[in-house]
């Protein structure tokens, strides 16, 4: 099987059904991927056990079930024996992909236009005036949610924590600007007035096209295994018949440092003072045996995923991330009821805008401050 033909995560649930024709065998698959996905299991470890799995099915012509029981009882056994045998559990790379941001904007596009439809029935507006920003509000913000997430994991892998922020921040207030200036100059450009039934048309172009972007873009997982395909290593990873040795793979310590901290700050969450200490650690071994740092502990993404999460990083960001959201969704569906029902002028709208800036910033600020290396 040629790596572009290699099942990913996306394809591996159709794929088991078509090996029997057994839509339990697929209802099976998507139980184990979704139970390793909540676990935070690094994917691609994930999509090759998985692949292993379709092709005992298809050469014994037994169900998953019968082979490996319940899912559950599956996802448990073969995690401990990961771990047990030092796989790289933790996950290597960004959660989404640039290749992933328009079907998954798209899909956003559709959520954000079912929660208008719904806030304007709230509003009592069964009969409303479609305006050139109500039709392009739910598009700018999925393009603006995910082109913002992927920039701040994008630099994140490549710079310090506050810079990612600041790089992230600068994304969203491009966003926003074009949002609101979307919505408050576009009501002066109405399209069409009619039932608030009409929403279901603009959730269905959203749907439509999350589902022809997901068709025709690569899937990031894809593209990635593509990069990995022996003859095309990714950076540091040398191919299988050099041993790790090849000149060309090979990254000098520098390199292989400032990669190991990419992963470090975004999969496993470290604060950027314990990402430093175990660069430096990493060094000081390396230096003791003589070797470079790409020939003692071989690729940075390999080696970082045997690594534990900073539980007390993901317990800062977990927190951080739930205020957000709890200071977010009120104050967003204020700012979204009000100007449906009175009007998207600046006047009707200006004191929710005041607030969800000041929430941002205390936001931001408080998670910098948590982030700080301890002196």
């Amino acid at each position: 099987m040629t790596t572009g033909d290699r099942p990913t995560l996306a394809t591996l649930p159709a794929a088991f059904e078509r090996a029997r024709g057994d839509a339990a065998d697929r209802a099976w698959a998507e139980r184990v991927i979704g139970r390793f996905s909540l676990d935070g299991v690094n994917r691609t470890l994930v999509a090759d056990e998985l692949t292993g799995v379709l092709a005992l099915v298809r050469e014994s012509g037994e169900g998953p079930a019968e082979l490996f029981g319940e899912p559950a009882d599956y996802v448990e056994t073969q995690t401990d024996q990961w771990r047990a045998g030092g796989a790289p559990l933790e996950p290597a790379e960004p959660s989404t992909s640039w290749w992933d941001v328009p079907g998954l904007a798209a899909a956003v596009a559709s959520v954000v236009a079912v929660m208008l439809a719904i806030l304007e029935v709230a509003a009592g507006n069964w009969t409303t005036t479609y305006t050139l920003g109500k039709v392009l509000l739910p598009a700018l913000t999925g393009v603006t949610a995910l082109v913002s997430i992927t920039t701040f994991e994008t630099l994140l892998m490549r710079t310090r924590r506050r810079w990612a922020i600041a790089g992230a921040l600068a994304v969203a207030g491009v966003g926003g600007s074009a949002i609101l200036a979307a919505v408050v100059l576009g009501n002066d450009h109405p399209v069409l007035t009619g039932s608030v039934g009409w929403y279901a048309a603009l959730v269905a172009v959203h749907v439509l096209a999350a589902v022809a972007l997901f068709r025709v873009v690569p899937d990031g997982d894809a593209v990635r295994a593509r990069q990995r395909a022996p003859g095309v290593p990714a950076p540091g990873r040398a191919t299988p018949d050099d041993g790790g040795a090849s000149p060309a793979t090979v990254l000098s310590d520098d390199e292989w440092a400032a990669q190991l901290a990419g992963v470090l700050r975004l999969r496993v969450e470290m604060p950027e003072s314990a990402v430093r200490q175990t660069i430096a650690e990493a060094r000081q071994h390396a230096a003791t045996n003589g070797t470079s740092l790409a020939q003692e502990f071989g690729p940075p993404r390999a080696y970082a995923s045997r690594l534990p999460r900073s539980t007390s990083g993901r317990r800062t960001w977990e927190r951080w991330r739930r205020a957000a959201w709890a200071v977010a969704v009120p104050v967003s569906g204020v700012l979204a009821f009000e100007g449906l029902r009175h009007g998207w002028e600046w006047g009707n709208v200006r004191w929710v805008m005041v607030i969800v800036f000041a929430a941002a910033c205390v936001t931001v600020a408080g998670f910098l401050r948590d982030r700080r290396p301890s002196a």
